[in-house]
C-alpha cells in the first residue's frame, strides 16, 4: 500500500499536495545515514572530544559507553572536589540549520500526518502498539528522505542522521530521558520535581544524579503527560496519581503538578527486562547456587507454598518469576498483581490485576482490590495462586487458599523470617499464628556489596538465606550466603521440607537427596552449555517433567564432553 494512501500530507495554507515528496530517491534514508556516519566520523569524534575537554576542568571520566552510536553516549564522571559520581548524558547537539530542519519536519508530523488503521495483513501477529510503532518509524524515515531531497540544497551542512535520531527520540522515544530508558545498566529512573536532577539506579554505581534537570513546570508536566499516555492511562488535577505499566513492561508511578507534591510533577520508572531472567541466569549471576535452585525446583514440583522477602529493588519479583517457571506445565496458575509484572511460559495461566477507584474523595466506585481478586481466583480452580506482593487483607484469603491445598507464592517487604512473620501476624494482614506453617519455605534476597581485588566495589544481588518454616517460631535455615567466602552454604541433609516431600512421593529421604542432585546436574549443564534464556530454560524444565531420564542422560553426556 502506497505512502499517500496511508498519510495525506499537505503544505500549510492548503495548496498543492506534496505528492512529489513520495520516496522517489535512489537512496533510502538508512543508506544516507550510514554513508554520512562514515564520512563525518572525525567530525562527530571531535565534537565529543570538545565536550570532554570542557568537563575535564571539574571531572574525571571514570567510564564511557555508547547508547546509540554515534548520537548518544553516557559518561560516568567523578567530581574532582567531592569525589562523588555523576551520570552524564552526552548527545551530539544539533546545529541551528539542523534545528530548523527538525522543527519543520516536526510541523509536518504534528499537523499534517493523518494515520489510518492497518489492514488485517499488516497487523497480523502484532499488537496495535507494535504495528503503530513500526509503521510510524517507516513513514518518519520516508518523510525525512523526501524532505532531504526537496530542501537539502538549502541545508548543505546538516546531519540527517542526527535529525532522524532526535525525531525518533522525541516522537516514539522518551524525549529527554530517552537515553536513560535505552541504557541496559539503569534499573530505576526517578524525578523529584522541577529544578532537581533526575536520579538513576545504576547496576555498577548504585544511585547517581544525572545532568538532566527540568527547569520549568511546563517542561516536566509535558513529559509526565506523555509517559502516562504511553501507558494508556489518564492523569489530571482531579486524579493526580497514576500507577501504570509502560508499553515495554516498565513500571511507572507518577504524581501530577503540585497537587500532592510541593516540587511539581514527579515520576519513578522501574525498568524490567523484556524477557525475565531465568533460574539459570540467577545461578550464573551468583544470586543463588545450583543446589538452592534444585531445592526450589523440587518445592515448585510439589506445589509447596513459599514467600520471597526483601526490600524495594532487591529482586523479589525477578526471583519469584524465575521460581514460577519451575512449575509443571500442566497445572493451572492464577497470578494477582497491582500492575502486571510477572511473565510465565505456562499456557494455562490467568493474569489478574487490580483496578483503582474512579470515585472522588473517599468514594470507592469501581475499585477492584487484591483482596477481591484473591477471592475470585478461587472460582478459577487454580493449582497455584501467585500474589505479586501481600500487604493487606488479601494475605488472609491467600492463606485460607493454602489451607485448602492450593499452592501459593508471594513476596513481602521484610529483612528476615522473624520480621516477615511479625508483619504477617500484625494488622492489616492479621494471619493467625497457627496459619504461619502453611508457608513451607521463605527466601530472603538482598543487595550486597562485593569488594574487588583492586579495592573497588560492586553491588550484587544474593539470596542470603533460605529457611524452612517448621512451625510458628520454629525456622530452620538450610542455606545461606557466606559474605567471607562469597559462596552459598547448604545443609539440605537436615531438610524438614525434603523429608515431608519424600513421604508424599513415596521415596526414601536418600532417594529425595538423589533427586536433588540430579536436578542440580541438569541446572549446571544448562549453565555451562549457555542455555540461559527464559524460553529455553522453561522448555528443558517441561521436557524433564515429561521424560526425566532422557533429559538427565543428555545433561550427563554433554557435561562429560565439556570436561574434556
Amino acid at each position: 500500500m502506497g505512502f499517500l494512501s496511508r498519510f495525506r500530507i499537505f503544505k500549510r495554507g492548503g495548496a498543492a499536495k506534496l505528492e512529489t515528496m513520495q520516496a522517489s530517491t535512489d537512496e533510502n534514508i538508512d543508506s544516507v545515514v550510514a554513508k554520512e556516519i562514515k564520512e563525518m566520523k572525525e567530525e562527530f569524534e571531535a565534537a565529543r572530544s570538545r565536550k570532554e575537554l570542557k568537563l575535564e576542568a571539574s571531572y574525571n571520566v571514570v567510564e564511557d559507553y555508547m547508547i546509540e552510536d554515534p548520537w548518544a553516549r553516557v559518561l560516568i564522571l567523578e567530581d574532582k572536589s567531592t569525589g562523588t559520581y555523576l551520570y552524564y548524558v552526552d548527545e551530539l547537539e544539533m546545529t541551528p540549520e539542523e534545528r530548523r530542519a527538525y522543527n519543520r519536519i516536526m510541523e509536518i508530523l504534528n499537523w499534517e500526518l493523518k494515520p489510518l488503521p492497518p489492514s488485517p495483513e499488516e497487523a497480523k501477529g502484532k499488537s496495535s502498539y507494535e504495528w503503530e510503532r513500526e509503521f510510524f518509524i517507516s513513514q518518519l524515515k520516508r518523510i525525512v528522505s523526501v524532505y532531504r531531497i526537496r530542501f537539502g540544497s538549502l541545508h548543505p551542512h546538516v546531519s540527517w542522521g542526527k535529525i532522524l535520531y532526535y525525531l525518533m527520540r522525541d516522537t516514539i522515544g522518551y524525549g529527554p530521558i530517552h537515553v536513560l530508558m535505552k541504557d541496559a545498566y539503569i534499573e530505576d529512573i526517578s524525578c523529584d520535581g522541577v529544578g532537581r536532577p533526575i536520579y538513576v539506579w545504576h547496576q555498577k554505581y548504585e544511585s547517581l544524579p544525572t545532568n538532566i534537570v527540568f527547569t520549568s513546570d511546563e517542561e516536566l508536566d509535558k513529559l509526565v503527560l506523555r509517559l502516562v499516555h504511553k501507558a494508556g492511562r489518564h492523569i489530571s488535577v482531579a486524579f493526580p496519581i497514576v500507577d501504570a505499566i509502560l508499553p515495554e513492561g516498565h513500571r511507572l508511578a507518577v504524581t501530577f503538578k503540585r497537587e500532592v507534591s510541593t516540587t511539581g510533577s514527579t515520576f519513578t520508572i522501574r525498568k524490567f527486562k523484556e524477557k525475565p531472567l531465568s533460574i539459570v541466569d540467577l545461578i550464573e549471576g551468583g544470586v543463588l547456587s545450583s543446589y538452592m535452585a534444585a531445592y526450589l525446583w523440587i518445592a515448585m514440583d510439589y506445589k509447596m507454598p513459599g514467600i520471597v522477602m526483601g526490600v524495594t529493588g532487591s529482586g523479589k519479583t525477578t526471583t519469584l518469576n524465575a521460581m514460577a517457571t519451575l512449575f509443571r506445565p500442566n497445572i493451572k496458575i492464577v497470578t494477582i498483581e497491582d500492575t502486571p509484572e510477572l511473565k510465565l511460559p505456562h499456557k494455562n495461566w490467568v493474569q489478574l490485576t487490580s483496578r483503582p477507584s474512579y470515585g472522588l474523595g473517599t468514594e470507592k466506585v469501581g475499585e477492584v482490590t487484591l483482596y477481591d481478586l484473591v477471592k475470585v481466583s478461587l472460582r478459577y480452580r487454580p493449582d497455584v495462586i501467585i500474589v505479586g506482593e501481600v500487604r493487606g487483607e488479601e494475605a488472609y484469603v491467600l492463606f485460607q487458599a493454602m489451607a485448602t491445598g492450593h499452592g501459593g507464592l508471594t513476596t513481602i517487604h521484610a529483612e528476615d523470617v522473624e520480621a516477615m512473620v511479625k508483619r504477617l501476624t500484625s494488622p492489616p494482614m492479621n494471619i493467625p499464628p497457627s496459619y504461619v506453617p502453611l508457608l513451607k519455605f521463605a527466601v530472603a534476597i538482598k543487595r550486597v556489596r562485593l569488594i574487588n581485588p583492586d579495592g573497588t566495589y560492586q553491588i550484587v544481588r544474593r539470596i542470603t538465606n533460605l529457611w524452612e518454616i517448621v512451625d510458628y517460631g520454629v525456622y530452620r535455615e538450610v542455606a545461606k550466603w557466606n559474605p567471607y567466602t562469597k559462596e552459598h552454604e547448604h545443609d539440605f541433609e537436615r531438610s524438614h521440607l525434603l523429608n515431608e516431600i519424600s513421604k508424599l512421593a513415596g521415596l526414601s529421604f536418600d532417594e529425595m537427596l538423589n533427586d536433588l542432585e540430579r536436578r542440580r546436574t541438569i541446572l549446571e549443564w544448562m549453565r555451562i552449555a549457555g542455555i540461559r534464556s527464559y524460553d529455553k530454560v522453561a522448555e528443558i524444565v517441561f521436557k524433564y517433567y515429561m521424560n526425566p531420564e532422557k533429559v538427565y542422560e543428555r545433561a550427563v553426556k554433554e557435561l562429560e564432553a565439556y570436561s574434556f
